[in-house]
């Protein structure tokens, strides 16, 4: 298991435990243990074999335990048990916007409320409104979040996605069958969430290729195979597409899979009103292809300067385009520092020095610590003599970095 899996197994039981009402250092303990496998360098298995969980930042014994029994086994007998006392259904109550693990216990315990769809009936029969501590306006919230909840249900973060889409193509691109593959969808247009993970390539072994993407680690399940199209399910739970297509043909379908699906409406319709056709497999002047080496030169043979995936929306781009106009994106070299750090002062995982040499390692000419305040003492928030104290250490860090400062939050 990754360190995401893990985390996501130590979160699952810190909501566990505290809607039952256990001791809320309990449940902080698994939360904490949660953020240092997430920031640790090294994957858990390399913890567990090395017998260094204990190491991690509030990570005992008996727990360092249960993560070694989940790491090695893809199960945790702890986690089962708790889960076994509760409907399957009530943890999906906490995805929805606004409702923590308090509320969903008040609604289980006073109105039987299992699965989102009984959280829904509940508050359109005017049931959550009575209880105490809701109202109204929190029941009015509760129906708008399973809105929100429903209309992205089966979507992903891209920051979910993008880090099983680079291994899968890292895994294709270095197989001896591959020519070209990329990345395309909403993930190339690195859209907020995505529903699947879409690759392009081209292959002097369709077959093999097929064979070693269905074969991947990170499969738990074959969905369709075919000789130029396979789908699997990734054992995240998001699906994954692989299309395979001649080297003539990848530009044009690098470019159509990537979409949007308006944007390709705008420019199948520019390619019309000069005489010319274009689809997923090439741009035609009547019967004849027009071969293009890259998507740079489809746009060309367009008129339009090369438009960037991320722009791709039928918002203007194409008119842009025409005019030499497109903008230069952000990239991550553009960025020079960051906001709103925690460190271990309060419940961040790293010194203020790891973090300043972290930051200068990235080529960073300033990062913002702002840790928790007295006001959120379950996270080990300062006292106002801490804060004074964390102050003067970045003064005494900052007087010795050039090009570099620690800025106080």
């Amino acid at each position: 298991m990754d360190k995401k899996q893990v985390a996501a197994v130590l979160e699952e039981i810190a909501a566990l435990l505290e809607l039952q009402g256990e001791n809320p250092f309990k449940s902080r303990a698994y939360l904490t243990a949660a953020r240092a496998i997430e920031g640790a360098e090294q994957e858990p298995l390399d913890l567990v074999e090395a017998g260094a969980l204990r190491n991690l930042k509030g990570i005992g014994e008996a727990l360092a335990e249960k993560i070694a029994e989940l790491v090695r086994t893809g199960r945790m007998r702890y986690h089962e048990e708790q889960k076994a006392k509760f409907p399957p259904g009530l943890l999906g109550l906490l995805r929805i916007p606004g409702l923590g693990p308090k509320k969903v216990k008040a609604v289980y315990e006073r109105l039987g409320v299992g699965t989102v769809a009984d959280l829904e009936a509940a508050c359109r029969a005017g049931k959550v409104a009575h209880l105490e501590g809701f109202g109204p306006k929190t029941q009015e919230n509760i129906l708008k979040g399973i809105e929100r909840l429903q209309t992205h249900a089966g979507r992903f973060l891209l920051s979910e996605a993008l880090p099983a889409a680079l291994d899968l193509r890292a895994a294709l691109a270095s197989h001896p069958a591959v020519r070209q593959v990329e990345l395309a969808g909403s993930l190339r247009r690195r859209r907020e969430t995505v529903k699947d993970i879409d690759l392009i390539a081209s292959a002097s072994d369709p077959a093999a290729l097929m064979r070693a993407f269905t074969a991947h680690p990170l499969v738990a399940e074959v969905l369709a195979q075919g000789p130029t199209k396979a789908s699997v399910r990734l054992k995240t739970g998001i699906q994954a597409d692989l299309r395979v297509v001649a080297d003539a043909e990848f530009p044009f379908a690098l470019h159509h899979f990537t979409g949007s699906a308006e944007h390709n409406v705008a420019l199948r319709n520019r390619a019309g009103a000069r005489g010319l056709k274009m689809n997923e497999y090439g741009l035609f002047e009547g019967d004849t292809p027009l071969p293009c080496r890259d998507e740079a030169a489809i746009f060309e043979r367009l008129g339009l300067a090369y438009i960037p995936p991320e722009l791709r929306e039928d918002l203007g781009e194409i008119e842009a385009a025409e005019r030499g106009a497109i903008p230069v994106l952000v990239e991550e070299g553009d960025l020079t520092g960051t906001f709103h750090c925690h460190t271990s002062w309060s419940d961040g995982l790293s010194s203020l020095e790891e973090m300043a040499a972290a930051a200068r390692q990235m080529g960073y000419a300033y990062l913002g610590i702002a840790d928790h305040s007295e006001a959120a003492r379950y996270a080990g928030g300062l006292s106002r003599r801490q804060v004074a104290e964390q102050h003067a250490a970045i003064d005494r860090l900052n007087a010795g970095f050039r090009g570099f400062r620690l800025l106080k939050g």
